[in-house]
């Protein structure tokens, strides 16, 4: 008899903490100016509702995002209408349809194994494709040439092998563990809508290879694994690279991410070395504040430079603050100088004369709205500068500055 009373108090509280977890998640955001929850968000939960039924009975989660922007830019860049030191938003003076962003996976609890799948449609699927050397005619990434609106972001599958804590196990393709900023995934955006210079010119996209992590301690986790290396699923060199990282996170107010590649990068050459180490801390001193900090450090032997093929080193001081004013409204100022004193990565970047000791600047205000919880607007002015006339200017001049003001919309599902 007590048992039996014991199993349905069990089942009561557990089915109120489920319910109370449901009421959490379902609770409306608190009334705003702009609000569209009386009619995109009807269309939210349809949309919520319906993919709830499907990934229960498929027993998949599935997720995604729409993405659409425009960018303009003081300095009025002619032929091609590129803003010089952007990637992901270089298209000048367009409205830009960027991203279906579609993924599916597994958790590892029913199998034992589970997997992840996302793709890209629109301009980023094509940038990020420019971006990856699949071993095709033109062995380098960044190089201008027609590539489908499509690609595959990531494919990987994960394990974890009982041993101690859980030694877990990534194999596939997936997205780089360094810097502070990312691909947006559905839900999860960068704090601004342009990317760093850090993010552009500092680290790489994605990895093919395999990590292997395990959690000494619930506040510490290191991990280490090979890489076919910087954004080259088919490897260009034949030589792969190791990726090494930790993850620090001793209080709900600090956390350290710190992580290193080392390995050739150059095409068909495996004698000359590149590394990056990138470490990332959030602080969350009070409730409505999050900072982001970022150190990059990277360095390649022997590399192509405006002047001579030498040694070359980088590196990118960033910081972002931002504060949510309400459930509705955020804002992000971010602040960073990228210092290429042998222009090895910003080799490109000028449109005049290719220079040496290229150092870049921004800084980056951006306000983002939810009009529902799904349905997110955002808008954003950035001043660039650099030591030098490296921005494009009309359609053959340099500038050492140039404004932009960008807008975005962003749809999760």
């Amino acid at each position: 008899m007590k048992k039996t009373i014991a199993a349905l108090a069990a089942a009561w509280a557990l089915a109120a903490f489920s319910t109370a977890v449901r009421a959490q998640e379902d609770k409306p955001l608190a009334p705003g100016w702009l609000s569209l929850d009386s009619s995109v968000g009807e269309m939210d939960k349809g949309i919520a509702s319906g993919k709830g039924a499907l990934e229960k009975a498929v027993g998949l989660a599935f997720s995604g995002f729409l993405d659409t922007s425009y960018t303009w830019s003081s300095n009025h860049p002619k032929i091609p209408r590129n803003i010089s030191g952007r990637y992901f938003d270089k298209d000048y003076n367009k409205l830009t349809f960027n991203y279906l962003h579609l993924a599916v996976e597994k958790p590892e609890k029913d199998w034992g194994v589970g997997f992840k799948l996302s793709g890209d449609f629109g301009r980023g699927g094509e940038l990020l494709r420019e971006a990856t050397y699949w071993g095709g005619a033109n062995p380098f990434p960044l190089v201008l040439r027609d590539e489908p609106s499509a690609e595959l972001r990531e494919a990987y599958l994960t394990t974890t092998i009982p041993l101690g804590q859980g030694l877990g196990i990534k194999g596939g393709l997936f997205v780089t563990p360094l810097g502070t900023e990312i691909l947006n995934a559905p839900g999860a955006y960068n704090e601004n809508i342009s990317r760093s210079f850090a993010f552009n010119f500092g680290v790489p996209l994605r990895h093919l290879g395999m990590l292997i992590s395990y959690p000494f301690h619930k506040t510490f986790t290191a991990s280490t694994g090979i890489v076919t290396g910087w954004d080259n699923p088919h490897d260009n060199n034949n030589a792969p690279s190791g990726i090494f990282g930790v993850n620090f996170t001793p209080s709900e107010t600090f956390g350290l991410a710190s992580n290193l590649i080392l390995g050739p990068e150059q095409y068909h050459n495996t004698g000359n070395t590149r590394f990056t180490w990138s470490s990332v801390a959030t602080i969350k001193p009070m409730d409505p504040l999050t900072l982001l900090l970022e150190y990059t450090l990277g360095g390649e032997s022997n590399v192509l430079t405006p002047t001579e093929t030498r040694d070359a080193y980088w590196h990118a001081i960033a910081a972002i603050a931002s504060w949510g004013w309400t459930e509705r409204f955020t804002t992000a100022l971010r602040g960073e100088v990228f210092i290429d004193s042998d222009a090895a990565r910003t080799f490109g970047l000028s449109s005049i004369n290719p220079a040496p000791n290229v150092t870049l600047g921004e800084i980056t205000l951006t306000g983002s709205y939810k009009f529902t919880k799904m349905l997110i607007g955002r808008a954003e002015v950035r001043q660039d500068w650099a030591n030098r006339g490296v921005y494009k200017k009309g359609a053959s001049g340099a500038d050492s500055n140039q404004t932009t003001i960008g807008l975005q919309l962003l749809y999760a599902f």
